[in-house]
């Protein structure tokens, strides 16, 4: 297990020949996207400060069960804390460098998780129930915890949004959380009903485009979208198993008496996961201590096309609460 707080050998952080390609290769796909996006790219302050942003990520691996897991570090010159993040479905820690970089720049490490078969993570391509990547998630946090001593922030968008809550209400213990959507299929009888059918009939895999509603078009940016369309990120699992889609239908956890403070975020416009259906689940799932933040003309990509917006509202309602957890403490 590396330690994110030491510089990082390449013999340590790097696989086999076809690891780096890869790695090289899902690297150079979202470099292009956020490249040729003139919005993206002044996100980041220009393409120079793009390069510079995926340079500076640190790979750290953590040895978890049968699963190699590889995050990628962004380290921040004065942290606050560290996020642990988990990306959206089928994607993989890199597609977010953009906002893991400026959360780096407004004082927070990033810790971004590959879930197992995903990015440069072992397992197959798009095979991760939601239980795996519950306790994967859990692992990363008790990782970041011990080795930065930092309080331990748990995000996530989309999918990652969902798993954020799902480990909340299976007692995972981040300082706080941030969950960007939510919806939960297990609360529909129909929907458990359709788990049992996949599990007992079912062995072809889910394209992503047949569970996200307006895959190609959740994004009006045409550098993302042909990023979606193109599907040439060999990093991303295009494809999810259907034991991972049984998974996430029939997934149930009992509500927990506590949990950390939560920030639920959601756009206006989001088509994918609307924000009513947001809002309604998560009273649905009885978790305690969250606020709803509904970012207005925001659609479903709200850490790529919403930056601007997006990345203010979480670091400022983060640093509201860590600033009074050291009030409290002194």
């Amino acid at each position: 297990m590396i330690n994110p707080d030491q510089p990082a050998s390449s013999e340590a952080t790097r696989g086999p020949g076809p690891a780096e390609e890869l790695e090289a290769a899902l690297t150079a796909a979202v470099r292009n996207m956020v490249l040729r996006s003139p919005r993206l790219t002044e996100f980041a302050g220009g393409a120079p400060a793009v390069q510079r942003m995926l340079d500076a990520i640190e790979d750290v691996w953590l040895d978890h069960d049968r699963f190699r897991i590889h995050c990628d570090f962004h380290r921040s010159a004065s942290p606050k804390a560290t996020i642990v993040f988990q990306p959206g479905s089928g994607s993989h820690a890199r597609f977010y460098f953009l906002l893991g970089g400026l959360l780096a720049r407004r004082g927070y490490h990033v810790l971004a998780i590959d879930r197992p078969g995903h990015g440069l993570s072992a397992g197959t391509r798009g095979d991760c129930t939601i239980e795996e990547a519950i306790v994967v998630s859990g692992a990363v946090v008790g990782h970041a915890r011990r080795q930065l001593g930092l309080p331990v922030v748990l995000m996530g968008s989309s999918m990652g949004g969902l798993l954020t809550v799902f480990g909340l209400l299976k007692d995972l213990e981040p300082d706080l959380a941030v969950a960007h959507n939510f919806v939960y299929p297990g609360k529909l009888f129909t929907m458990r009903l359709r788990a049992r059918w996949i599990e007992r009939r079912r062995n072809r895999p889910y394209p992503l485009a047949e569970l996200v509603h307006g895959f190609e078009g959740l994004s009006a940016d045409p550098a993302i979208s042909e990023y979606l369309r193109s599907r040439s990120d060999p990093g991303a699992a295009w494809e999810l198993s259907a034991r991972s889609v049984a998974s996430l239908f029939s997934f149930s956890a009992s509500t927990p008496a506590h949990a950390p403070e939560t920030l639920v975020v959601t756009g206006a416009r989001d088509k994918a996961i609307p924000a009513w259906a947001t809002r309604f689940f998560m009273w649905w799932s009885g978790l305690p201590q969250y606020e709803l933040l509904v970012v207005p003309n925001a659609g479903h990509l709200l850490f790529h096309d919403h930056l601007d917006v997006s990345v203010p509202a979480v670091t400022g309602w983060l640093d509201a609460r860590l600033h009074s957890a050291r009030a409290r403490a002194i």
